[in-house]
């Protein structure tokens, strides 16, 4: 399904889901990822297909739940200016559903899992955003300033090296060049703000609002970024809520895609330099 909404061309699917295939600015170039069927995931419970574009899947990473598969018919709706994505269950019990609005010139995308009543546990929402390869990731390293404790942090997963030579560090920021190479993934927290991608004269900035709920999966990590497999992601993770007390696990996320020329100012725009 297509649909307009402020200055934004939004595709969703309707035969898997939920996910959003595709983003642009009216009359622009295409900003999220297309996979090929290439791409994907085997496990116990079948076949996760990545596809491209945005997901959401449930954290912890555990593949019996994470990936389950999502080749199923959703529900698309749109009212009042809200174009809403809902499947049903998957094979792990959980029932996924995206939502996007218009807000100026930016979309506010909220995402909630919720237990069909076979699924019983904690998980939080993690919504996970592909990008082709070629540009730079921006992730603000800020925390609220304090003089003696500790305020934000840098998390690595295993596959990763600080040595990398796609990865910069400053005291404020990561920055990593998304081009191919070994996978590689950073997590920074506690409240990154935004995350950006930048590539070929735009800029994605996914703002993450304050997370509801403690703990965070990934030691915190409420934003995440990797580089690997042909793509890049931009993600972020909500806090573990337990959905047999009712849940729902969610999240919201605020997009805007800039016209931008320069990378200085795709950190300013990011960073807040």
């Amino acid at each position: 399904m297509e649909a307009r909404l402020g200055p934004y061309h939004i595709e969703v699917a309707s035969e898997f889901g939920p996910r959003i295939t595709s983003l642009r600015l009216e009359g622009g170039d295409e900003v999220l990822a297309r996979l090929g069927p290439e791409k994907s995931i085997v496990h116990d419970r079948g076949t996760f297909h990545l596809r491209g574009g945005h997901r959401l899947w449930a954290s912890p990473e555990t593949p019996d739940i994470t990936y389950a598969p999502d080749d199923h018919h959703c529900d698309v709706s749109t009212a009042d200016g809200v174009l809403s994505v809902r499947a049903p269950a998957d094979s792990a019990g959980l029932v996924k559903e995206i939502t996007l609005a218009a807000d100026d010139r930016s979309l506010v995308v909220d995402h909630r899992i919720a237990s069909s009543g076979e699924f019983s546990g904690s998980v939080a929402a993690w919504a996970i955003t592909q990008f082709p390869l070629g540009g730079s990731i921006i992730a603000p390293l800020t925390g609220e300033e304090t003089e003696f404790s500790a305020n934000r942090y840098l998390v690595m997963w295993p596959y990763s090296s600080i040595e990398d030579p796609r990865v910069t560090l400053s005291d404020d920021v990561l920055e990593m060049r998304a081009v191919d190479g070994p996978r590689i993934k950073f997590g920074v927290g506690p409240a990154p703000g935004r995350l950006g991608y930048f590539r070929d004269g735009l800029l994605f900035v996914k703002e993450i609002e304050p997370v509801a709920g403690w703990p965070v999966p990934d030691l915190g990590a409420v934003g995440q970024v990797y580089v690997g497999d042909g793509f890049c992601e931009l993600e972020s993770v909500g806090g573990i809520t337990d959905l047999s007390a009712g849940g729902p696990a969610a999240l919201r996320e605020r997009w805007t895609v800039f016209d931008c020329r320069d990378a200085e100012a795709a950190l300013r725009l990011t960073v807040g330099r």
